[in-house]
């Protein structure tokens, strides 16, 4: 069984051109017999849902929400394959022989369109944090790789808590940092890009409504590599964050953290005082909120989340304009 083979023909069908074994001997430049056999793998251990058809004399899908990625590897197994192809592309260190040879394997392996895709639709930070189901992670890459709306069934902030809203959004990246996932996405009915925290979504739903990208839209790797570096340790203390007065009500009424305050000011806003919270959180926040909420302190903090929501914004500008 060759991995690189089975990639090439799932790309193939997925695609519609309905291949055949002879198409992928071919392409490889192995045996017809060799070629059914990865085809069989395929179908039989990797549960594919192939269908010869009879008119197109080829193979195509039964049920197109059949994630090769999922099947293949677990989800640590990806995540790990794909961040030791992101550390041999961007860091190069000085390589001995047998690490220059693990890189070519990894060069030739993402030659294949699908782990062409999966690259780019995931991107790397360095830290730790908690882990998140492995379903929610694949239903977003396939949302992403196939330009699906996604809805986000949104956690609620704590245990016992009423269910959180549902938000339909086009995704258009992950990435990790601080120590948590973050899916870079622009929502339905607001303008501009969202950060979502994945340790916040019950599920993913993947709908069948396809979306266009923007053609000034960068790889997620662009729209969040810097802007936090200050704080690697993923967490603020004696946090502020004040929200406009049209979202004072709403922000006074959430569960934040056991220990948080409410301040009352006298224009109507409301001042949310945290012993801390993860950055990546806050970040999320604030650019969810579009601009009812900022955060005041502590300064470092401030500074770090403004310039990151302004640097999405240049990389993503509001669609439309």
């Amino acid at each position: 069984m060759s991995m690189e083979r089975i990639l090439w023909f799932d790309e193939q069908v997925r695609a519609g051109r309905n291949p055949a074994s002879a198409d992928l001997a071919a392409h490889f430049n192995v045996s017809v017999r060799t070629a059914q056999r990865d085809i069989e793998v395929l179908r039989d251990r990797l549960q594919a849902p192939l269908k010869f058809a009879k008119a197109e004399k080829g193979y195509a899908y039964g049920d197109l929400s059949f994630d090769l990625p999922s099947a293949f590897f677990r989800k640590e197994e990806l995540v790990a394959l794909l961040f030791a192809r992101r550390l041999f592309r961007d860091i190069r260190p000085p390589l001995r022989e047998e690490a220059e040879t693990i890189s070519a394997r990894l060069d030739e392996l993402f030659r294949t369109p699908l782990l062409e895709k999966l690259e780019d639709a995931v991107s790397f930070d360095v830290g730790r944090g908690p882990d998140i189901p492995g379903k929610i992670f694949f239903d977003l890459l396939r949302a992403i790789i196939q330009r699906r709306v996604a809805r986000l069934h949104a956690a609620a902030h704590e245990e016992g808590e009423a269910a959180g809203r549902d938000i339909e959004v086009e995704p258009l990246g992950l990435h990790f940092s601080q120590g948590a996932w973050l899916l870079l996405a622009y929502p339905r009915k607001k303008k501009g890009v969202c950060a979502y925290s994945l340790t916040r979504m019950r599920g993913v739903e993947v709908t069948g409504q396809q979306f266009v990208p923007s053609a000034k839209t960068p790889a997620a790797d662009a729209a969040a590599r810097r802007g936090m570096a200050t704080f690697r340790g993923g967490k603020a203390r004696d946090v502020r964050i004040r929200f406009r007065p049209g979202k004072a009500g709403w922000a006074s009424a959430q569960a934040w953290h056991p220990g948080q305050r409410i301040q009352f000011e006298l224009d109507g806003s409301v001042v949310l005082e945290l012993p801390e919270a993860p950055v990546v959180e806050i970040l999320g926040l604030v650019l969810q909120q579009r601009g009812d909420a900022r955060v005041v302190a502590p300064r470092e903090l401030r500074d770090a989340v403004q310039a990151e929501a302004d640097r999405l914004a240049a990389a993503y500008p509001s669609k439309g304009k």
